[in-house]
């Protein structure tokens, strides 16, 4: 007898399992269930729990099995477009594209570089690692937290992550041409702005 444990979703064994937009795509399998032996649903990992979501339930295998399929033809056909719209080579940013930081340096106002596998493979993309830390307690040279607030380059899109996933401080030398063009529209806008605050203060 194999002391193994089994991966379960609730009272389903976990026969298939994909990684997509950071949770769980999954097929189950339980003989005893009276609703249906087969099931798919979403595992979403949060501060707050393990979820399932989005549960559906068959006597029918094929019938399951093309719902997993249709439910990831459609995040891969959103990962297509996303792509699409941002239209920028696919590339990953590792170590050598980081600079030495500095004795006491903080991360704030920095443009940082995300570890790639901090992020789901599909996003494992340099327009997805880049981005400002602009704040939070990991920041800081010796941190008392793990937070860096963090808005991305490309988009400007703010979010959350924890210091352990931050590979460094971006070497603008090192990075891709549209970022550095990318960096510079956006260094111009600032100086623009000041300009104007400063005729406005008049």
């Amino acid at each position: 007898m194999s002391n193994e444990q089994k991966d379960m979703a609730g009272d389903y064994e976990v026969i298939q399992s994909l990684f997509i937009g950071g949770k769980s795509l999954l097929i189950g399998y339980n003989p005893n269930d009276k609703d249906g032996k087969y099931m798919t649903c979403f595992k979403e990992i949060n501060v707050f729990g393990t979820f399932f979501t989005k549960a559906m339930v068959s006597d029918d295998y094929l019938e399951i099995a093309r719902l997993f399929s249709e439910r990831l033809q459609e995040h891969l056909e959103k990962v297509e477009q996303f792509r699409a719209q941002r239209n920028v080579p696919l590339e990953t940013l590792d170590k050598e594209h980081c600079r030495a930081r500095g004795k006491g340096e903080s991360l704030v106002g920095k443009l940082i570089i995300l570890r790639p596998t901090s992020l789901a493979p599909e996003y494992r993309t340099a327009d997805c690692q880049l981005g400002f830390a602009t704040g939070g307690f990991g920041c800081a040279p010796n941190p008392r937290g793990r937070a860096v607030n963090f808005r991305e380059l490309y988009s400007g899109e703010e979010c959350r992550w924890n210091i352990g996933d931050v590979l460094g401080i971006a070497d603008m030398e090192k990075l891709p041409e549209w970022a550095k063009q990318k960096v510079a529209e956006l260094e111009k806008d600032r100086n623009s702005m000041k300009q104007k605050e400063r005729g406005e203060a008049r």
